[in-house]
């Protein structure tokens, strides 16, 4: 089966209460949609995530990075993300789940340092994740909050998203255009484009 498989691990997160490591996690289960079939904890802090359509690899990545920032902004992951064939027991169990997809993430996740995401395919690919990974990784926790929601498909409207953080639709609109919204929008369907 085609996969993309994102693996990842929270950092830092011995120095962090364990009730805010416990809520990183749910808010990370918690993502649905975008073809996401399969997340796994393991190894205390690390994760693994596997998605039937790989196209949105980069969209999950960015709504895990805004998830965890909109919760706290001591919330940080590396994030390693890789394409490829996989093998997943029928029990949904990631840990088990064997292929070159999963090889791939697993590997890049061990060369990297600190929270940032990396993509495993080279060339355009690890080129347009960096400059995503440089813009997502300055957003405020205001912009975090205003981005988790308008990255899933079909993005919601403003109004609705204001309505659902208390927040006025101006001050969405704000926080988005900070976050660069309009731009990276426009690279993911770029992306995610058959």
């Amino acid at each position: 089966m085609d996969l993309a498989i994102l693996t990842g691990d929270l950092v830092g997160s011995t120095g962090l209460p364990p009730d805010l490591v416990e809520a990183g996690f749910s808010a990370m289960t918690g993502l649905q949609g975008l073809g996401l079939a399969w997340f796994n904890r393991h190894r205390g802090d690390g994760w693994q995530m596997a998605l039937a359509q790989p196209a949105y690899d980069l969209r999950l990545a960015l709504m895990v990075r805004a998830c965890l920032r909109a919760l706290d902004p001591r919330l940080e992951t590396r994030i390693a993300i890789a394409r490829g064939t996989g093998n997943i027991p029928e029990n949904g169990d990631l840990n088990r789940a064997q292929g070159p997809g999963f090889v791939a993430s697993g590997r890049l996740l061990d060369q990297m340092t600190g929270a940032e995401i990396r993509h495993a395919s080279g060339g355009a690919w690890s080129a347009a994740t960096c400059l995503a990974d440089a813009l997502s990784h300055g957003w405020t926790q205001k912009q975090a909050e205003a981005m988790c929601p308008m990255l899933a498909l079909p993005a919601p409207p403003q109004q609705s998203v204001a309505d659902q953080l208390g927040k006025s639709r101006q001050a969405v609109a704000q926080a988005l255009q900070g976050a660069g919204y309009s731009a990276i929008s426009g690279a993911l369907t770029l992306w995610e484009a058959p």
